[in-house]
C-alpha cells in the first residue's frame, strides 16, 4: 500500500505503543522488586520526559496558553498519575493476567464516552470488534487468571478505575490535540506527570529504592525510559492525534499479550496455543473495526497502479 491513511497510520502507531507497552510490564518486574513502586514509575517519567523535551525543544516552541493548561495538566495527571497509580494498586491484590482481563474493557468504555462526547457514533462493528478483542484476551489469559484472595474485588475495583481514567484520557485528549501536536502535548504532559510522582515521592520520604538497583535493574530502567516510557507515550498520543478513541484504545488489548510473549523470552514463562489464538483474535478485531478504511486503502492502490 503506496500511502496508508492517517486513521490507519493511527492505528498502527497505537498497537506500536501497547505493544512497547507490554514490554513496559516485563521491564517493571525487573525493577519493581528492587526499587519499589514510585521510584520505577518516576525514574520511567521523568527519563521519557528528558527524552522527549530533548527532541522538541530544538525542532518547535513548547507553548501552551493559558487557558489550555489545566486541561493539559489535567490530562497529565489522569494518564500519567491516576492511571499508573491504580494500575500498580490493583496488582498488589490481583494477578496480572486477571488484571489484564479487567483492563480489556477499556476500548467499550472509550467507545461508550465518545459517543456520550459526541465523538464517534456507536455502531455494531465497534461493538463488535471491542467484544472481539475482550474475549480474545479472556481466552488467550483464561489459563493464567487465579481467584485471588478476600480482597480480590479491591483489585478489580482498581483496574477498572485504570480502565476509566484511560478512557476519558482517550476521548479528553481530542481537545489538547486540535491545538496542540502531539510531540508538544507529549512534552508538558510527561513532565507533569514526572513532577507529580516526584511530589509523591517526596511526601513518602523513602528514596533507598533507587540505591537497590543492580546492573541488570539499570539496563531495565533504561528501557522503560526509552522504548518503553517516551516511545510508548509519544505513539499513543500520535495516534489520538490522527484515529477515533475506540479504535486507539482497540490497541490496548495488544499490551497484556505482548508482556506475556517477552515474558516467555525474557522470564522464561510459559507460552501456551492460547495466547497465539488470542493474538489472532486481536488483530482479528482491529481488520474488523478498520476493515473499510483498509479496503478503501487498497482500492486507491489499484486505482492509482
Amino acid at each position: 500500500m503506496k500511502h496508508l491513511p492517517p486513521s490507519l497510520l493511527g492505528v498502527l502507531a497505537a498497537v506500536a505503543s501497547s505493544t512497547l507497552g507490554g514490554s513496559a510490564i516485563v521491564a517493571t518486574r525487573f525493577v519493581v522488586p528492587e526499587a519499589g513502586v514510585l521510584p520505577t514509575i518516576f525514574l520511567r517519567f521523568a527519563g521519557a520526559a528528558l527524552i522527549m523535551l530533548a527532541i522538541t525543544l530544538p525542532r518547535m516552541r513548547l507553548e501552551v496558553k493559558a487557558r489550555d493548561l489545566p486541561i493539559v495538566c489535567g490530562l497529565a495527571l489522569m494518564q500519567f498519575v491516576l492511571f499508573p497509580w491504580c494500575f500498580t494498586q490493583s496488582l498488589t491484590y490481583i494477578p496480572a493476567a486477571r488484571g489484564a482481563l479487567v483492563l480489556s474493557t477499556q476500548p467499550l468504555i472509550t467507545l461508550a464516552f465518545a459517543a456520550m462526547a459526541g465523538r464517534e457514533r456507536i455502531t455494531l462493528t465497534k461493538v463488535a470488534g471491542g467484544l472481539l478483542a475482550l474475549v480474545a484476551v479472556v481466552f488467550a489469559l483464561g489459563d493464567r487468571v487465579e481467584a485471588g484472595g478476600g480482597d480480590a474485588w479491591r483489585g478489580d475495583l482498581f483496574m477498572f478505575g485504570a480502565a476509566l481514567s484511560g478512557s476519558v484520557y482517550n476521548v479528553a485528549a481530542s481537545y489538547a490535540l486540535r491545538k496542540y501536536r502531539a510531540l508538544v502535548a507529549a512534552s508538558v504532559m510527561l513532565p507533569t506527570g514526572a513532577m507529580a510522582i516526584a511530589a509523591m515521592l517526596v511526601w513518602q520520604g523513602d528514596y533507598s529504592g533507587f540505591a537497590r538497583i543492580d546492573a541488570d535493574g539499570w539496563t531495565a530502567v533504561v528501557w522503560l525510559m526509552t522504548f518503553g516510557g517516551a516511545g510508548t507515550f509519544f505513539l499513543w498520543i500520535w495516534a489520538l492525534e490522527h484515529t477515533a478513541p475506540s479504535q486507539v484504545a482497540l490497541a490496548v488489548t495488544f499490551n497484556p499479550l505482548a508482556a506475556a510473549i517477552l515474558g516467555a523470552f525474557v522470564l522464561q514463562e510459559p507460552v501456551t496455543w492460547r495466547l497465539a489464538v488470542g493474538l489472532a483474535g486481536i488483530i482479528g478485531s482491529l481488520l474488523l473495526v478498520n476493515g473499510a478504511a483498509l479496503r478503501a486503502s487498497l482500492r486507491r492502490d489499484k486505482g492509482s497502479g
